[in-house]
């Protein structure tokens, strides 16, 4: 059912106000759009925002105050103007008659049918007031007597304790000095006393409900998941009816029909529905919630359609449900996923729990763990909710539509046209849920749209691409312009006042925008002989770009300096440097780097990862073997962990995650860097600064007198900064740490030069986790393949290996750019130190005869047979296995 204007500017400022966030919205407009009434209704009766609280909001927003009609004397020409009926059916009362106006409390003063209709029957210009929905039942019952209506005098909050709170009393759940302060809050939001004790966290939810459920005599069901009724007794209501009353029927009894419900009020609405007598059992709102969506998934089916349209009654409809087959019904989300192969049921399961304890959407749940990407969970939503899913690879978007829709709607909506059907226009969407995004569209627009779903980081792309975009042919025609004037005029040119608004911003610009588009990780900027190329590197790779005329180079080297506040007219020495680039909705950090060379100064920007994208650990890609062995390590309190191999292999990422996960607000965690590359929250970094004598080993030692838990070191280089930080480990401390080295035992050995001895090494290192990123295998183009006889051999592999094995390989399309490849994840060679290791460590064992040992005894599986591992369950080759270790 459509929203209302009224219900519209509802939800808009609840959700501006911050009473409502976006899920809990879209869960009401959800429920809304099955059932109708008012979106207020939906609100306050499914606890999501209490009644005073919403007309708090509209206060605020609109300047439309509350009154108390149990508190004020009403003006009996006032009650006069109106007739009984209008009053009743607009839900209105009058009080007060200034003049020609007319004080009308509403409970909805944001319709405007309702006003209109009072200023029609009495003839007076209406100014709206809001009430409370029990007072104005109570107002119109009392001084409209010849409706015969009865109404209890609702009680002021605060007035007495309830009857759930002298049983909370009872059962020692609160103290008198709780209650009251629940009150307090009751007063001020108008909440149930239930919901205030539970906000102040006085009580749980599972408490309420147990008292609730003891009050009325019911039973409180703690898992109502556990029920599974048959279509016979589920067609005892409707899916409209069960999201109204918050209930579900659950098993016949013969005399009697057992309802779950989160309001035992409910019991005269229920029977009147089935028709037979009920017996209750008390459960919590979000769970009869999700009992609704797993026993009523498809939102308007057309039985129920033919309720509400008249043309088939209920006991027709229960009829018909009892034979038809349950096939065919629109899935929950989570059985939608595992349907497609996206995750295990198990997987769905502890989503499901997480979501439970953490709030939030499932869908959301499973992408922030990792078990679900972006892509995935557009195709799911599509395949749940009956929308066309887009690729923008496979189908791209027609780019001439893409001026229907301006600029800031597509940003604010994250939408974006993609074709005209008919005269319909059909938009990109990451939610197609999302009614005030629709019926702005049709608005702006001017033309009905039709919602498909896309993933929200390919929206973002195409938004840049559309909007943010360059002519390159134009711009390349200028900066050969702008490269000869420069060479004409370098000597006395103000450079720097030369660059401001010209095709060298745009350029760069367009150059790190197309960069982060295509989740590149270094920009190079390299004049050659005859022009500049620009190159990316994309999973590992160096790719070829674009070439730009070489008269641009000078120009492009100094707008880059600008960018990362290095001297321009310096260009006989490297320059290092950091540049914040906002564009958009682009927005990240670079690591800048310049050189000299003989054509000119060569640029590197390495694209640094937000700290709100570093990953969980579960997303480092550990295999069963390693994982809780790794989990374990990390997890210890004291002792020396090192992150070993070369420039390149995810060092940081891996440090940064085991910090996210170890760093917790009850310890002191310290880092020193060179440079600081992510400003985590909660952790102190320091930056290391040779030129002012600030060392890795200086800034250690100052580490010891700040009462550290956790200390991380950017990159263990020379021997003092060794000694120190094992000498760290030995008194109490965790110290993480990256070493360059090959593989896992080669960090002992490397210690060992730098001067630890070997009874120190043994003492104080807990563990080295060393590791590679191999690209991944397209999923686009994934494709079986036969196992290459000579990788085999290099690998050391036999064929009776791989019997029962099924190896891939990417045959090359657009989303990969023609590689096979799309994304890396990471090998490792964890290698755990236990007793036989610390015995072998401490007597002074080469690195080859620790290998054996950690191997033999102590389980470590080496860097070439993870990648095996990996390559064999379908997710690398074993060409890039064979590419990124040794042995």
């Amino acid at each position: 059912m459509a929203l209302s204007i009224g219900d519209r500017r509802l939800g808009a400022i609840l959700l501006e106000q911050g009473y409502v966030n976006d899920t809990d919205l879209q869960r009401a407009l959800d429920r809304h759009s099955e059932v109708g009434g008012r979106l207020a209704d939906i609100l306050i009766d499914s606890s999501m925002v209490g009644e005073k609280r919403i007309a708090r909001a509209v206060e605020e927003a609109l300047g439309i105050p509350l009154v108390s009609l149990t508190q004020l004397e009403p003006d009996p020409k006032a009650i006069a103007a109106v007739p009984a009926e209008a009053a009743q059916a607009s839900q209105a009362f009058p009080f007060a008659l200034d003049g020609a106006t007319l004080r009308v409390a509403f409970v909805d003063p944001l319709s405007s049918m309702n006003i209109e209709t009072i200023e029609d029957e009495s003839g007076y210009a209406v100014e709206p007031y809001q009430a409370l929905r029990s007072h104005l039942n109570w107002a119109i019952a009392e001084h409209y007597p010849e409706l015969g209506l009865n109404a209890q005098k609702p009680i002021e909050a605060g007035e007495q304790v309830s009857l759930l709170g002298q049983k909370m009393l009872q059962r020692g759940l609160i103290t008198d000095a709780q209650i009251n302060q629940a009150l307090e809050l009751q007063k001020q939001t108008g909440d149930p006393l239930g919901a205030a004790l539970i906000e102040l966290g006085f009580i749980t939810e599972d408490q309420l409900y147990e008292t609730l459920a003891e009050q009325s005599n019911t039973v409180f069901v703690r898992n109502p998941r556990d029920y599974e009724p048959d279509e016979s007794v589920l067609g005892l209501m409707l899916r409209a009816d069960a999201l109204r009353l918050t209930s579900v029927p659950v098993r016949d009894q013969g005399d009697h029909v057992l309802v779950i419900t989160s309001d035992q009020r409910r019991r005269a609405d229920l029977e009147s529905i089935i028709g037979r007598p009920v017996q209750l059992a008390l459960a919590k709102p979000a769970d009869v919630e999700m009992l609704i969506d797993r026993l009523y998934p498809q939102r308007g089916r057309l039985g129920e359609a033919m309720v509400n349209a008249g043309t088939l009654s209920r006991d027709q409809l229960r009829e018909a449900l009892q034979v038809q087959a349950r096939s065919g019904k629109v899935k929950p989300l989570g059985e939608v996923i595992v349907d497609l192969g996206f995750a295990e049921a198990d997987e769905i399961s502890e989503a499901i729990e997480k979501q439970n304890t953490g709030g939030g959407r499932l869908e959301d749940t499973l992408v922030q763990s990792g078990k679900l990407s972006p892509e995935m969970l557009a195709r799911s939503l599509a395949a749940q909710l009956g929308y066309e899913y887009l690729d923008p690879q496979q189908s791209p978007p027609d780019p001439k539509v893409a001026q229907l829709i301006p600029e800031a709607t597509a940003r604010r909506f994250v939408v974006v046209p993609v074709r005209m059907q008919g005269d319909a226009l059909v938009v990109a969407m990451k939610d197609p849920r999302n009614v005030f995004a629709l019926d702005d569209l049709r608005l702006i627009a001017g033309r009905e749209i039709i919602p498909a779903v896309m993933a929200e980081r390919d929206i973002i792309r195409l938004i840049e691409r559309y909007f943010g975009s360059n002519d390159m042919a134009e711009l390349n025609k200028k900066l050969a312009e702008t490269g000869r004037t420069r060479e004409r005029e370098r000597e006395d040119a103000d450079l720097n006042a030369s660059l401001d608004d010209n095709a060298v911003v745009r350029v760069v610009d367009s150059i790190i925008r197309e960069a982060a588009l295509q989740d590149v990780s270094d920009i190079h900027i390299e004049p050659t002989e005859h022009n500049v190329k620009v190159r990316y590197r994309i999973d590992g790779d160096m790719r070829d770009h674009m070439e730009l005329p070489k008269a641009a180079g000078p120009a492009i080297a100094a707008r880059i300096k600008i960018l990362g506040n290095l001297d321009i007219a310096e260009r006989r020495i490297p320059q290092d440097g950091r540049v914040r680039f906002r564009r958009g909705s682009i927005d990240l950090d670079l690591r800048l780097s310049t050189l000299p060379t003989v054509y000119g100064e060569k640029s590197v920007m390495r694209l640094l990862q937000k700290a709100s994208n570093i990953p969980e650990v579960e997303q480092l890609g550990f295999s069963d073997h390693n994982f809780q062995r790794f989990l374990d390590t990390i997890e210890k309190p004291y002792g020396i962990f090192l992150i070993t191999g070369p420039t390149g292999s995810g060092k940081s990422f891996s440090s940064f995650s085991i910090l996210k996960r170890i760093a917790t607000s009850d310890k002191n965690t310290t880092t020193v860097e060179d440079p600081v590359e992510y400003e985590i929250p909660g952790i102190n970094q320091t930056q290391v600064n040779t030129t002012a004598g600030l060392t890795f080993a200086r800034a250690l030692r100052a580490f010891l007198r700040q009462d550290p838990d956790i200390i991380f070191v950017g990159e263990i280089r020379d021997a003092e900064t060794a000694k120190i930080a094992t000498e760290a480990a030995l008194t109490g401390h965790l110290v993480l740490a990256t070493l360059h080295t090959n593989d896992a035992p080669g960090a002992v050995t490397r210690l060992e030069e730098m001067g630890v001895e070997h009874f120190n090494i043994s003492a104080a290192l807990i563990g080295v986790l060393a590791q590679r990123l191999v690209r991944r295998i397209c999923q686009e183009c994934k494709t079986e393949t036969n196992a290459d006889p000579d990788t085999l051999r290099r690998l050391g592999l036999r064929d009776e290996e791989l019997q029962g094995a099924t190896l891939y390989h990417g045959t090359g399309c657009n989303r990969c750019g023609g590689t096979g490849y799309k994304g890396r994840t990471a090998i490792h060679e964890l290698m755990v130190v236990d007793d036989p290791l610390r015995r072998a460590i401490g007597g002074g064992k080469s690195a080859a005869e620790i290998r054996d040992v950690a191997v033999e005894q102590s389980n470590m599986r080496t860097l070439r047979q993870d990648g095996i591992e990996k390559a064999l369950r379908g997710i690398t080759t074993l060409e890039e296995v064979l590419g990124s270790t040794s042995n």
